[in-house]
């Protein structure tokens, strides 16, 4: 008798954490940057940090990047990309062009520079939040609950249900694969 084993293909179902890549571009001239950007940047910074610790690695791989900026690329100067997005596309939000004092100074002319609207609501600097939840929402986690004044206890919590949400995955998706086993026997065996 000889037994024969074959394992059952699970497909791609398991496959590597989502990519999510924070790019955040901002004005420089002699090492200094406006205002606004300079709010930014901490906030990215901020959120950053706030969503590598909610992730789990099993389901994002987070990479963040700062990108300077010359005067003459002032329009693209205060953005956040999120995945070659900006931040407040990820909620419905637009970007504005609106005259920047901070920026004058640091070029020396009356220049604009990009606010950003979401929810009504229009803000010079790209906010934490909004930063927060476009990355949230690159991971694949929809619009994410904000993270509101217990950071840690709300970074744990969508922490926590990422990771049950992962292993659940994995336990329907990723279990080991079921063996089939044929019984091959020789001739005249019933």
């Amino acid at each position: 008798m000889t037994v024969e084993s074959k394992g059952t293909d699970v497909g791609d179902c398991c496959s590597a954490p989502t990519r999510v890549l924070v790019e955040f571009e901002y004005l420089t001239v002699d090492g200094e940057t406006c205002d606004r950007c300079g709010d930014t940047r901490e906030a990215v910074r901020s959120a950053v940090a706030d969503a590598r610790a909610a992730l789990p690695s099993a389901l994002a791989a987070l990479e963040f990047v700062e990108r300077e900026l010359t005067a003459d690329r002032l329009a693209e100067s205060n953005r956040v990309l999120v995945n070659g997005r900006p931040a407040e596309e990820w909620l419905g939000g637009v970007s504005v062009m609106s005259d920047c004092p901070s920026c004058s100074d640091l070029v020396g002319e009356s220049v604009c520079c990009r606010e950003i609207e979401v929810d009504g609501v229009r803000t010079e600097a790209v906010g934490r939040d909004v930063v927060f939840d476009a990355i949230m929402a690159a991971a694949g986690l929809g619009a994410a609950e904000r993270v509101g004044s217990d950071d840690a206890s709300a970074a744990r919590s969508v922490r926590e249900d990422s990771e049950e949400g992962s292993a659940r995955s994995a336990r329907s998706c990723c279990a080991p694969a079921v063996a089939e086993i044929t019984l091959v026997t020789g001739p005249g065996c019933g």
